[in-house]
């Protein structure tokens, strides 16, 4: 009989969903005769007070139309005393949820990408008499909220040797820790293509340094950026992406391009485009900053959310594994600095960001779990 892995997660933001998505894929290649993997969003439940709900959907807006407000209320939020009050809140109003949600899928492992969920799945679990280990995966870099430690959860898999720190110093202790990395897709590690062949099959110019720029709905200079890029003059070719936002995929569309730029949408073959590119300009998000690192590409930063974003800044630039660059001329700057006379600097950088970069992380996660419940 197949163990359930039941992995929580929440669609605030697009870090905590994919995290919880490599995990799954993870389980189900390596342990396919041994597991069955279910993602749930206890925010979905109908039973869930929709001002709970409302607070997840309007996380994007809130971020980009006033990040002051966020900054605040996420520093207000931070102190430990302040965070478990928040947890006790969030346990009763999502703890009728989770029981329903551990009752329905009987898990023999609780992993949660989200940091609202820990008390009430670890306090579920024990009113149902359940033995399934609560893990959690830790999704920011540095800059990392106190609700996402709590000393009854089994097991918490850390980024970086900054969260371990501050794992530690709010009373965790060492056998309840790993330093995992965060977690990206295996198809980061599976891939075997070299670069000229990844940019055949993606229909690129083989011989050009190439820039992805990456946009969203919370990344608004991403058209600008690779206008300017475009307008150069340096030998370059751009993958601009739009990620979902409509709008600035029919503003990429409208411009009339000078020189070799590619323009897409939403894509799934991120990991296939970060390989074959030299560099990423993009917004400090843990998801893309994590799997650039994993695939050894180095970031320009241009954006910076306020909070954990701005910890993932400071990760990279302290690791020499990219630059802090905001804005259309800080990505033009750094770009000709990389790729002027012999590209040392390029090199340079492409090198920190293979040595920090953890792209075996969902790989260990679940070797970990798996040895927490055989």
């Amino acid at each position: 009989m197949k163990m359930n892995i039941l992995i929580l997660t929440s669609d605030a933001g697009f870090g905590h969903r994919k995290a919880a998505e490599a995990l799954a894929v993870v389980f189900q290649q390596t342990y396919a005769d041994e597991v069955e993997v279910t993602i749930a969003n206890p925010f979905d439940d109908d039973e869930v007070p929709d001002i709970v709900r409302n607070l997840e959907s309007g996380y994007d807006e809130m971020v980009t139309e006033d990040p002051t407000f966020y900054q605040l209320a996420y520093a207000a939020t931070d102190a430990p005393v302040v965070a478990q009050l928040m947890q006790q809140i969030s346990t009763t109003v999502l703890l009728q949820t989770m029981r329903k949600v551990i009752r329905a899928h009987q898990p023999d492992a609780i992993i949660t990408t989200y940091p609202a969920y820990i008390q009430a799945a670890i306090r579920a679990r024990d009113e149902l008499n359940s033995n399934a280990p609560v893990a959690v995966v830790v999704t920011d870099l540095i800059t990392v909220h106190s609700l996402w430690f709590h000393k009854r959860a089994d097991l918490t898999f850390v980024p970086t040797g900054h969260v371990m720190k501050q794992a530690k110093e709010q009373g965790l202790k060492p056998n309840q820790l790993m330093l995992s990395g965060l977690p990206v897709h295996p198809d980061v590690v599976t891939e075997e293509r070299d670069k000229a062949e990844l940019r055949r099959d993606l229909n690129w110019e083989v011989d050009m340094d190439t820039i992805l720029v990456v946009g969203s709905t919370r990344a608004r200079q991403t058209a600008n950026i690779a206008r300017l890029l475009d307008q150069s003059g340096l030998e370059i070719q751009v993958a601009a992406i739009a990620g979902g936002d409509q709008e600035l995929k029919e503003r990429l569309d409208s411009i009339a391009w000078r020189g070799c730029v590619h323009v897409y949408g939403f894509v799934d073959n991120m990991p296939e485009m970060m390989h074959a590119a030299d560099m990423i300009a993009c917004k400090a998000g843990g998801l893309i900053v994590t799997e650039s690192l994993a695939v050894g590409l180095p970031l320009i930063l241009y954006q910076a959310l306020p909070g954990q974003e701005v910890g993932n800044v400071r990760y990279v630039v302290e690791s020499g594994a990219g630059a802090w660059s905001p804005g259309p001329i800080g990505v033009l700057t750094t770009a000709y600095a990389w790729l002027t006379g012999d590209k040392a600097e390029l090199k340079k950088f492409r090198a920190a960001a293979r040595r920090v970069g953890k792209p075996r992380a969902a790989f260990d996660i679940a070797d970990r779990v798996m040895k927490a419940i055989r």
